[in-house]
């Protein structure tokens, strides 16, 4: 039997070039009809190893079809996608991908090749900071306005002056760094220079690019559109491990005892607890039992870049719980819950009723930021190191695992993954295995 003739055409073009080319079926249309595309080779040779190699891999079902989707056509239409995870989360991924858009985005994704990735990682290193945002019209009004009052000014005078709301600007313009605020209530402005802040990001920032990066080349990969995930050929650069803060059990009590007649002493006992600051200012009255002595986290709130501060779903399947907190958590919420009732009626039909725990004395949400900053300054009246507030958090997982309690039910207090509970707490742990081991046979003392 003869070999079957390979389907290459020559043709010559009206100079005389030749070329070869030849058409094969690689998938089907979205209507169900035959896709079949045309390539064109300068040699015979070349359009013979071609052929048998497309063929062999859609018989295989792995050939890539030939497209002219770019990079960023395609990342924007994955994360447009994503509708499995919190806005907070999603806002991340956008956050994360952005340089990769800005700075790849107009490659066709077939195209994008380690080198480009490479390049891209060498660029946030060294020179990739992102342009810090410019203050909007409205923000420099009221930056101005503070700066004209060496004394500093409070939420009521910027809202009498620029209307409701204006106020929330002053807690945006010191997280910038643009305002200071020496005392509770009083904002003043500061000196802001750029000049000194460092030219390239951190190996975490980058890290946190690539992964996304290589989440969305391995659905690239599923759908057919590349044939490999070059973002996954890149070498991470390394973190730097940094030394988790925490307090001690006597800085913890020194706390409590600080803020124990602090309007928010409630939320400050949840947070001792170890619940998150989302959890904390999500929790609704409905979601306490006073009778059972329990806390159900159902909901959240949280920044997201863009939207402002937005109640959803907690942070993961395992944060949903019920946790049997301390009985003096349960009294300072009896005593909150009191307190708030009677500043409802002091304030009357203007009291915003919003079913949540954490409110301003006219009802308000609390806002996050406003949260985290009041944590500083009753830190600093405490006389206790300064922590993060999400530290808080840690300190009382690290308590919980010195005291004793096993790691998966100190994992189920977080609401964590017990892998990564020990992944965190792993140095406290690891005291409590070598106390379990050395328990298991007695020491040479005691046996003789």
């Amino acid at each position: 039997m003869t070999r079957r003739a390979e389907p290459i055409t020559r043709r010559t073009a009206k100079n005389g070039a030749a070329s070869y080319t030849f058409q094969v079926d690689v998938g089907s249309k979205p209507d169900g009809g035959r896709l079949r595309q045309r390539f064109t080779y300068r040699t015979m040779a070349e359009a013979r190893r071609e052929y048998r190699r497309i063929a062999t891999e859609v018989a295989a079902g792995t050939y890539v079809v030939r497209h002219a989707v770019t990079v960023s056509e395609f990342l924007t239409g994955w994360l447009d996608g994503r509708r499995d995870i919190r806005p907070v989360t999603l806002a991340g991924y956008r956050q994360a991908l952005k340089p990769v858009i800005d700075r790849l985005g107009g490659i066709q994704l077939q195209q994008l090749s380690k080198s480009h990735v490479d390049d891209l990682v060498a660029w946030r290193t060294e020179s990739g900071r992102v342009p810090a945002r410019r203050l909007s019209e409205r923000a420099a009004q009221i930056l101005a306005f503070v700066a004209e009052h060496a004394d500093g000014v409070s939420y009521v005078q910027v809202e009498a002056e620029f209307g409701a709301n204006a106020g929330k600007f002053l807690d945006r313009l010191r997280e910038g760094g643009h305002l200071d605020r020496p005392a509770r209530g009083r904002y003043i402005a500061v000196e802001v220079d750029d000049a000194e802040q460092p030219a390239g990001v951190s190996a975490r920032t980058v890290v946190t690019m690539l992964v996304q990066l290589s989440a969305a080349l391995d659905d690239a990969m599923a759908q057919g559109l590349v044939a490999r995930n070059v973002a996954r050929l890149v070498e991470r650069p390394k973190i730097a491990s940094r030394e988790m803060a925490t307090w001690t059990r006597e800085q913890a009590a020194q706390f409590r005892r600080h803020v124990e007649s602090d309007r928010l002493y409630a939320l400050w006992l949840l947070t001792l607890c170890g619940l998150r600051r989302s959890e904390v200012l999500g929790l609704r009255w409905d979601a306490i039992d006073f009778d059972a002595g329990t806390v159900a986290i159902v909901s959240g709130r949280v920044i997201v870049p863009g939207q402002g501060t937005v109640e959803g779903a907690p942070k993961s399947a395992r944060s949903r719980r019920v946790l049997p907190v301390p009985g003096d958590v349960i009294a300072a919420l009896r005593s909150f819950k009191a307190a708030q009732a009677a500043e409802r009626l002091v304030i009357g039909p203007d009291w915003r009723d919003t079913g949540l725990v954490a409110v301003n004395g006219d009802g308000s949400r609390i806002r996050p930021e406003t949260y985290s900053g009041e944590f500083v300054r009753q830190a600093k009246a405490a006389c206790v190191p300064m922590i993060r507030l999400h530290d808080v958090r840690h300190t009382a997982a690290t308590m919980m695992l010195d005291s004793g309690n096993t790691l998966s039910a100190t994992a189920k207090w977080l609401g964590h993954d017990p892998g990564m509970t020990l992944r965190v707490y792993g140095h406290v742990y690891d005291d409590a295995l070598e106390s379990a081991g050395a328990s298991l046979l007695g020491s040479r003392a005691a046996s003789e």
